[in-house]
């Protein structure tokens, strides 16, 4: 975890927002990756936002459990990455600073998910990783080897 990658470019003088976060690459026993899908069509590691106050790791278990309904462990961090990028939809370049870990599956919450514009997806990796709305995200999922 000594280099983080950078992926994409800001034009010049452009302002923008750091956003870190925490992601999760897991699968289930037939070994498909599970991933999201939000109703903007598209494609995400499930994960998000570091609150003030939480870390990374707090953070992935939290959105895991939010927007898949999963309850889960974390088995090893695989690194730090870092995208830049145009938010077409909301107009605003971001800077974002991805924590990712490789995580297990160990149950389902009863109340089930929070977050009702994600829909967990399971698909062999090769199949989700053209997806991936982040190049990061395609990163992380060389991570785990």
């Amino acid at each position: 975890m000594s280099h983080t990658p950078v992926f994409g470019t800001l034009p010049p003088d452009v302002a923008y927002v750091t956003r870190p976060g925490a992601y999760a690459v897991f699968f289930n026993v037939r070994g498909e990756l599970g991933l999201v899908r939000t109703n903007t069509g598209r494609y995400f590691l499930a994960g998000g936002g570091i609150e003030p106050g939480e870390n990374p790791e707090v953070t992935v278990l939290r959105e895991v459990l939010e927007e898949t309904g999963l309850i889960a462990e974390v088995l090893r961090p695989l690194g730090i990455a870092t995208e830049y990028f145009l938010d077409e939809i909301n107009g605003v370049y971001y800077e974002k600073k991805g924590y990712f870990y490789h995580l297990t599956i160990v149950g389902a919450a009863p109340e089930g998910k929070i977050e009702a514009d994600h829909h967990l997806l399971w698909m062999p990796p090769a199949q989700a990783a053209p997806l991936f709305y982040h190049d990061m995200f395609r990163w992380a999922l060389k991570q785990v080897g």
